[in-house]
């Protein structure tokens, strides 16, 4: 098997999840604001629901779909604070996963195409795409996100997977995604691509991934 090009998910593998840590660090907004835990994950999902599958298009943008989703967390919760509060709140948790960034170098170097497959907002990854340099190493129709194709990787019509094998120069069974959901490499798997089930937000898991690169002639 010749692998040509290996999809990455964001959150846990190339970066900490925003949301994970944003909401329920112990410097996070759960902790600052004394809310319920239960409360904010039943807010989250319904928010997620609303707002991770949202094309915001031509006529918008992803600030303006940032403040309007604060807006929604603030009228959820009961909270009387400023929208601005939680955006700038926001940057302090977008963090690279130790050592990708090396990784993704190597890779670059190899002429391995690189693409990203993330179950994301538009607001979190721009945020995510800016601090952490996403633009040296993955192309925007190379970069398909849950909220451009209006499906999650979980999606039993492998949507998102096809249309980032569809953006790559190469076959499904030449590509290689890493993800560290359970649930998401059964997904892949099951749609015919090889699959490494990452130790999510790991500061090993840059070395775990290079010896497998490695050991299969990737690097």
């Amino acid at each position: 098997m010749t692998i040509k090009a290996i999809i990455f998910d964001i959150g846990g593998v190339l970066a900490y999840d925003v949301w994970e840590h944003l909401f329920f660090d112990p410097d996070g907004i759960v902790a600052l604001y004394q809310l319920n835990n239960e409360m904010v994950y039943k807010i989250g999902a319904k928010l997620w629901g609303e707002f991770a599958y949202q094309n915001i298009g031509i006529e918008s943008s992803w600030e303006k779909t940032e403040e309007n989703y604060w807006q929604r967390f603030i009228e959820e919760s009961h909270l009387e604070l400023p929208v601005d509060i939680f955006i700038q709140l926001t940057d302090k948790f977008i963090k690279p996963v130790i050592g990708m960034s090396k990784l993704l170098e190597r890779l670059k170097a190899k002429n391995v195409d690189l693409a990203i497959c993330s179950n994301n907002t538009e607001f979190w990854f721009e945020r995510q795409r800016r601090k952490l340099g996403f633009d040296e190493y993955f192309k925007t129709e190379k970069t398909i996100l849950s909220s451009r194709v209006g499906f999650s990787k979980s999606s039993t019509g492998f949507e998102m997977f096809q249309t980032v094998v569809s953006a790559l120069n190469a076959e499904k069974q030449n590509c290689i995604f890493v993800d560290d959901r359970k649930e998401n490499i059964s997904n892949a798997l099951e749609y015919g691509i090889t699959s490494i089930f990452f130790p999510s937000h790991s500061e090993f898991g840059a070395d775990y991934l290079s010896n497998l690169f490695i050991k299969m002639d990737i690097l």
